[in-house]
């Protein structure tokens, strides 16, 4: 069995900057988090199995799947009981990084994917690991390395979308992508089905079969959940919150958020500040 490793490069670039990486095979059951990490991280599990949470969202990964975690974004991480995961991983960040992130599809809200037709990622991955065990390693191929990495992430993730475009799982995956991406603007279902191109009752059955509930519904539930957070938190305005959360009026989001949670936005806020 190969033996767990972390290195960390010293070697500091504060554009773009490979900062550590290694290899876990994990004991059954073992839990890390719920904490949030530093930097830009990619996990690609090699064997087993697990289930990884973010966004207060569950996911049950397998071999060959990939992890991603951004900067202070609390994550839950895992490992089976009986098939416990094992897996390569990389931590990096610098200036230029949010940039280049900001291409690929991935985020926070869908930071799961699998590339099982297109082995470099992977490679260049357990590359980074092995190659920081040489004597004269250099932080100019880290940096191809990691480089080379991101470049096949935005060629692949794409194609990997578009082949599967008919996919209902896809759609409505994207859909719920689109909404936590875009909540804090007005935007409506219509938004949603014209970025997707479906048919409006089409990803209202989508909604239906796997929340009971509609889209519409949905993106108020969501806006509701974040503006309920903030209200625990911050000193700011009310309508300020409601603003910041896609709803158009304070009198609009009052009346929602006391059909929903029971309280007026004013009342709920006392009781946290």
């Amino acid at each position: 069995m190969k033996k767990n490793f972390v290195f960390s490069n010293e070697q500091y670039n504060p554009y773009l900057y490979l900062t550590s990486g290694g290899y876990e095979a994990t004991t059954p059951s073992h839990q890390y988090g719920p904490l949030g990490r530093s930097g830009y991280m990619l996990h690609y599990i090699s064997n087993g199995k697990g289930t990884f949470i973010s966004d207060n969202i569950t996911y049950h990964m397998k071999k060959g799947d990939f992890m991603y975690i951004e900067p202070k974004k609390t994550v839950t991480m895992i490992a089976d009981k009986n098939d416990p995961w094992s897996f390569y991983w990389i931590r990096f960040t610098g200036d230029l990084i949010k940039q280049y992130m900001s291409r690929i599809n991935i985020s926070y809200q869908d930071p799961v994917f699998s590339i099982n037709d297109t082995p470099i990622v992977p490679q260049k991955i357990v590359e980074i690991v092995n190659y920081s065990q040489d004597p004269h390693r250099s932080d100019f191929i880290y940096n191809a390395k990691l480089l080379e990495i991101l470049d096949s992430l935005h060629n692949i993730l794409p194609n990997v979308s578009s082949n599967q475009s008919s996919s209902s799982e896809v759609i409505y995956t994207k859909a719920l992508y689109y909404i936590r991406n875009n909540y804090e603007s007005t935007i409506s279902i219509n938004d949603v089905v014209d970025y997707l191109t479906v048919d409006r009752t089409y990803l209202y059955k989508l909604f239906k079969q796997n929340m009971n509930i509609g889209p519409k519904e949905y993106l108020t539930k969501y806006r509701l959940k974040k503006a309920s957070e903030l209200l625990k938190v911050s000193n700011e305005s009310i309508t300020f919150i409601a603003q910041s959360c896609g709803f158009p009026s304070y009198q609009r989001f009052a009346r929602v958020f006391h059909k929903y949670i029971g309280y007026s936005p004013s009342e709920y806020q006392k009781k946290f500040l």
